[in-house]
């Protein structure tokens, strides 16, 4: 079986961690070359900031409000994308919590948030990926 790939210009993305940093700028990047996308974040004026951006550079951009600590929240943004674009080609997982400070001295809860975002937000964005297909 041989994989083809969508060109870029035609490619719908999804950017987790997309409200600034690398996530926005990887936005910023996909849709200067002429791919839809769509940016999540926690952070909803940020995410507007970024949208408005990218539009007025010409760019095709939408977002939702996502913790991808939140299997559901996941879900419904591939769903939103699919619904808006209707077609899902790549997902880029960036959404990324860092924790500073010995480990003695951080909480469990914080150490777990942790956890469910960098490790359970890629691994849950990939659950079903047949059916974004």
């Amino acid at each position: 079986m041989e994989l083809r790939l969508r060109p870029l210009g035609e490619q719908v993305v999804v950017i987790t961690g997309a409200s600034s940093g690398i996530g926005l700028v990887t936005a910023k990047r996909f849709a200067s070359a002429g791919a839809r996308v769509m940016l999540a974040a926690r952070n909803e004026g940020d995410l507007s900031a970024a949208v408005s951006a990218i539009r007025a550079a010409g760019g095709r951009a939408i977002c939702r409000v996502t913790d991808v600590s939140d299997a559901a929240e996941v879900e419904q943004l591939g769903e939103a994308a699919l619904a808006e674009f209707g077609q899902l080609d790549t997902w880029v997982n960036n959404a990324g919590v860092s924790i500073y400070g010995r480990c003695t001295e951080i909480s469990l809860m914080d150490l777990r948030r942790q956890f469910d975002v960098n490790y359970w937000g890629p691994a849950r964005s990939y659950s079903n990926p047949i059916r974004f297909c």
